[in-house]
This record gives C-alpha cells, structure tokens and sequence, in this order.
C-alpha cells in the first residue's frame, strides 16, 4: 500500500478525540482557575481612599465557558490493485514509475439572516365593563372612577360618568376616557397608544323577522338592507362594455329615448364617464381594480363613513354583493390599511379588524366567506401624505369580474342603444325582492312585535331606520337587562351577561399595571407582547469574530453598524448594506456578499463562515454557519516492470487510492455570568479571612 494509504490506516481518529477532549477539559480548569484567582484580587483590592473592595462594588469576575467542542470527518475513500504479468523473449533493462496527485477545492455557502417584526407587538390587556354601576379602572398611572349619572362625581381618579344603558357607558363613557389617554388625542403623555372595543354576546338571545328580504337576523345582530321601498335608488343598473365603438350610449328605461353616452376613447372612461351621469356614487371595476374604497373613522373599524365622493358606503357595499351575486365565479380582495399616527405593529392589528369587518358585511348581504379574502396591510402613505382620512381604508379588487359599472337608478329597466354583442345592461334590486303582496315588515325580539311604520318609523336610509328600531327596542326594555344599540346598518342587540370588552394596547414594551374593581373587570392581564423580537439598539450580529452592531433609528452609522429601520425591511437593507461594506472594507471575510429581499438578508460566502446574534428572537439565523464544504482529492499510483536476458518476464503492480472529504473542527468559548452562590462563597471567605 502507497505511504498515504497507509498513514490513513494507522491513523487513530480515537485517541485523537480523546487527546481533544482532554485539552479542552485541561484549558476549562485553567480558565476557571483563572476566574477564581481574579475573584480572589477583587475581594482583596480596594481603592484609595475607599473602605470597599472592587468585588462588593459589583466588579465581578469573568467566567469562559467552552460551549461545545466538535470534529467532523466526512471522508470518501477508493482504493484499488491491478496486477499484469507476462513473459515474452527480449533483453531490456528495470523500469519503475509512480505518480501523485493533489487537489482541493473550495467551495461558497449560503446562510439567510431574517429580521422579525421591526417593532413587535406592544404589550396588551383586556377589561370588561359587566354592569351599568359604579366601577373603579387602573391602568398604570391613571385611575378611572364609574359613577351614576347624577351622583356626585368622585374625589379621586378620573371621573367617567355613566350613561342610560350599558352600551352607552361602554361606547360613550369608559370609552372615550380611554382613549383621551392614549396616542390619539395626547402624544406626550399616557399610558396607552390604543383602545378597541368589543360586544361580548352570552346571552343567546336574538331576533326574528317575516321579511328576511329587508332586515337580516343573524344571533344577536339585526342587518337593515335597504332604505324603504320605492325610495329613490333602491335598485343597482350593472353594465358592461366590450367596446367604445360604436360610441355607447345607456337608456334608462330601456325605450325611453333619454340615453346617456360617452365619446371617450377607452371603456374605462366611457364607463365612468356614464355611470357619473347615472349616480354620482358609481362604482366601475377596470381590470379587478375597484374606483370606490370603504373608509373609517380614527382607530375604528365599524361603520364605514363617506369621504370624498364616496358619500355612501354601505351601498358600495351593496353594489360589491350584487357584482358577485351576478359573476358566480368571481372573488373579491379586500386591503385594509390604518394611517400611520399609531405602532406599526399596532395599525397591523387595526387594518386586519377592518378587513374582517367589511367581510362581516358582505357576508350578511348573501356573499359567501369563501369568496372573499380579508387581509390587514398595516399602515400606509400609499394613498396621501397628507389627508389622513384617506389612509384609513378598506381597499376593494376583484378577480373574475370584467370591465363593468354598477349605478343606483329609480328605474326597472335599461338597455345599450345600438347595442352589438358583448354589452349588457341589467337592473338588478339591492335586495331580494319581496312577495307579490308582500306583508308589512316585522323584527320580533324577546317576543314582542315591532312592526314597521308603527313601532318605529323607516328612514331615508338604511342607517337611520337602523337606528329608529334600536331606539324602539331600549325603549321597550327600559331599565331591564336587556337592550339595542347600532352602528351603522347593524343592530347590536344584549341581554344578561352581555359586556363591552376592551382590548388595551401599551404604549412601551413594559406594560403598565392593571386593576379593576366593581362593574369593571380584568378579563386578560397585559401580556403576549414580543418587545423581544424586536431588534433593539446594542443588538450584535457576529460574523467569524466581527460584530455588527445594530444602532438606533435616525443614527448615523459608522464601521460595522447598521441602523434600525422603522419595519422589518428597512433594517434587513440596513443590515445588508453593512455586511457588503465590512467585506468590501476587509474587516469581513473575503467574497461575503449580502442581499436583502423583504425582511431576509441572504448571505454568500465562503462555506463554514460562523454566524451568530445576541438576540435571536429579532435575527432568526439559518444555521450557526454559511453552509456548503471545502473538499480534498488525493490520487497515488505506481508501477514497476522487469525485464532478464533472453526471457522477458514482466510484472505491473499499480495501487490507485482516492480520499476526499472535509472535515472541521470547532470550539465555542462563551462568557457566562458569575454564579451568585459562588460570589456569596467568595464574600463569605474574604469576610472570613480579611475582615
């Protein structure tokens, strides 16, 4: 066998791991030798002019520890014999050969750096206001005081005066005490940065209805769906346009001589331009994207309000129900966004509520949940930088709906004058129709009719006939446990054990403290936030023995820094930029390369590059390592041939050995904290021996 194949053979990878074993149990007693004696000097040390040692004034000593110790072998070994032997008659002379060959190959790895969050979630809590009675809230520095209306208010803590009914102290009264202490209406001071508010429903209780055409019962909440019959733009013309040649021209009624048209030069515009005829609150779909948006007061998610000139949410609504209910195939997207006053982690919560809201409403129009997508974007600037209204939205898309306008008209018909193949134009009712002789309409609740134009009056529009019939029914359970409140189109109805449930959001990671006493109640105390999993400032990420360190937002970073961004992203690019600097500066191994994608820095370099973080909740690392390995091929061979007088006898021996393979050896020293009981034995000896 050649030499190399035999060194291999005799090599005793046993004794070898064992004699790195023991050195490194060898170098561990020394280091720990060595804390022991520097504890011992700072026990006995004390500074001029001092009666304490540097050990009592909280020096301590610093501990090593080997955090694991590894060899990793990973070999391929070919070995082979070829022997050829002949005899011939010739006179020639010896001959011997051999050959050796060696070859290393050094492969790159790659490794992914992912930034959680950005910010975290802040810290929250959850409150429960039970009963309309006297109560008592603390949250962190403020105390928050329930009285009845007409008692005197109290002398300590923030007086929150109590309404008529337990909705009203819920909504109108803890409520907007709330939130006068949090980052809407005071950003200097207070101990919340947000409020949401809830009805809890235990009760079981609920209503029904003989025209499921015009209020939609569903458990405890009563739907108005549409304003009263006849009024004007009870009914939606939906239209599509294949073409804007010839120009089109849209009749209602069909027959009437009275179109309107459109010259524009694209459907989009001639469908805008149309439907602006027809209703000044059209809705056009152009390739999915929907011209209307669904918009919301500050830091609420129910009810939709107007903005713009999109004065009538709740019919978007309706128009978005009927396109669906007229394209079974098709779905809807809806985005929702928050502005950007608040956490974005926070406004990631709000914008999700929004989407699930308006997903509510759809569904109780007849749409199915499957078809529609509710996602929270977060906050925006997107839509302006400077109306703030605007940024609060829900934003509509559609898949599976051609170019099409839905309108609200009076009239029962409509039609494409000249018409060719590929328009349409239908009326369509915004809800079901009724019976031939339709009944008049019933919402029964607790067992008691409330008919309407007798119990309560219908209004102009869906919301305020929602709101005539909550009236009707507190009024009807006055000074009971049960009652009605709306927002919106939406009747909200309670009854015994139902409660206003109040989600609190920390203005810090470190929550303030919670308590409450009476008609109010702790329901979750503050919790579930992850201020860890947001890099902070000090955070380090180590390359082979270089440290990033992560610096404040708005600080300019110097060699190995990199600032934190306001999202995930932004300190990913951060990171990024700093790792391709560090290497590009030598201070970083050579041919590292970073590229930031989202919230994931990839890294590219060379194979066993050592990675690790000092938060590995914010910087989730793919391995310990850049994967990918370096290799060694080695090849021996040799041959020998003999040759005598007259005979020529010839042997040929050839020995072919191949080994490739990596192979690693690794130690980790880390730092650890000196154990207390061993500095309360060191404290012990010293008082001991050097009183």
């Amino acid at each position: 066998m050649p030499k190399a194949g035999k060194l291999l053979a005799d090599l005793n990878v046993a004794d070898f791991i064992g004699d790195m074993a023991l050195a490194v149990a060898d170098a561990q007693t020394k280091l720990d030798q060595n804390s022991v004696d520097q504890s011992l000097r700072l026990g006995q040390t004390v500074l001029p002019g001092m009666t304490q040692n540097l050990l009592s004034l909280g020096l301590q000593p610093a501990f090593y520890h080997f955090q694991y110790a590894d060899l990793e072998m990973h070999l391929n070994i070919y070995y082979s014999t070829a022997i050829d032997l002949g005899v011939n008659f010739n006179l020639d002379r010896e001959n011997e050969s051999s050959n050796y060959d060696l070859q290393t190959e050094a492969v790159s790895g790659t490794a992914t750096i992912t930034v959680q969050d950005g910010q975290g979630l802040p810290p929250t809590g959850k409150v429960a206001l039970t009963a309309n009675s006297g109560g008592q809230l603390t949250v962190g520095s403020t105390t928050y005081a329930l009285y009845p209306s007409g008692s005197p208010a109290p002398a300590t803590g923030e007086p929150v005066e109590l309404g008529a009914s337990l909705w009203q102290s819920a909504q109108e009264g803890l409520l907007v005490a709330l939130r006068n202490n949090s980052v809407w209406t005071n950003q200097a001071t207070g101990d919340l940065q947000g409020v949401h508010m809830q009805w809890v429903t235990v009760s079981g209780i609920t209503a029904s209805t003989n025209r499921p055409d015009l209020y939609a019962c569903d458990k405890a909440l009563i739907t108005v769906r549409t304003a009263p019959t006849g009024a004007p733009g009870d009914n939606l013309v939906i239209a599509t346009l294949d073409s804007v040649s010839p120009p089109p021209s849209l009749e209602l009624p069909a027959g009437s001589g009275s179109p309107h048209t459109s010259a524009e030069a694209t459907v989009a515009g001639a469908l805008a331009e149309i439907g602006a005829a027809v209703d000044p609150g059209f809705v056009v779909v152009t390739g999915g994207e929907c011209n209307r948006a669904l918009y919301f007061a500050t830091n609420e998610d129910e009810p939709p309000r107007g903005h713009g000139t999109d004065t009538r949410p709740l019919v978007t609504l309706d128009a978005v129900a009927a396109l669906l209910a007229a394209y079974p195939a098709a779905r809807v997207a809806l985005d929702g966004w928050a502005d950007e006053r608040s956490t974005p982690a926070y406004n990631q919560v709000l914008s999700t509520r929004r989407a699930e809201s308006m997903k509510r409403a759809l569904v109780s129009r007849g749409v199915t949940a499957s078809r529609i997508d509710a996602t929270g974007r977060g906050e925006t600037t997107r839509f302006s930088t400077t109306d703030l209204d605007a940024n609060r939205r829900v934003a509509i898309t559609f898949t599976g709906v051609p170019d099409v306008l839905v309108a609200r008209t009076s009239h029962p018909t409509a039609a494409w004058t000249g018409a060719p193949s590929g328009r349409q134009a239908r009326i369509v009712p915004r809800t079901v129709s009724p019976g031939a002789s339709p009944p008049t309409p019933v919402v029964t609740f607790r067992g008691k009719p409330y008919t309407e134009g007798t119990d309560f009056v219908v209004g102009a529009t869906a919301e305020v006939t929602a709101e005539n019939l909550a009236n009707a029914i507190r009024a009807a359970n006055a000074n009971t446990t049960y009652g009605a409140f709306n927002r919106g189109d939406r009747i909200y109805l309670h009854g015994p054990g139902d409660y206003a449930l109040y989600t609190l959001f920390a203005r810090t990671p470190t929550a303030p403290t919670l308590s409450a006493a009476g008609s109010v109640r702790v329901a979750e105390p503050f919790g579930n936030g992850r201020p860890p999993a947001s890099p902070q400032a000090r955070d380090t990420l180590v390359i082979e023995s270089v440290q990033l360190v992560a610096v404040a937002a708005g600080t300019t970073p110097q060699a190995n820094e990199f600032a934190l961004g306001v999202t995930a992203a932004e300190t990913a690019q951060n990171l990024s930029d700093a790792i391709n600097a560090g290497a590009t500066a030598g201070s970083l191994p050579a041919g590292l390369r970073a590229q930031a994608a989202g919230n994931t820095v990839t890294l590219t370099g060379p194979s066993g590059t050592m990675l690790g973080t000092s938060n590995r909740n914010a910087f989730l690392l793919s391995g310990p390592r850049i994967g990918g390995r370096s290799s060694v091929s080695r090849k021996e061979s040799s041959g020998r041939e003999l040759r005598a007088l007259n005979v020529d006898a010839h042997l040929s021996v050839k020995h072919e050995l191949n080994v490739s393979g990596s192979s690693t050896i690794k130690a980790r020293l880390v730092a650890v904290p000196a154990p207390p009981q061993f500095l309360q034995a060191i404290g012990d000896y010293l008082e001991r021996w050097y009183p």
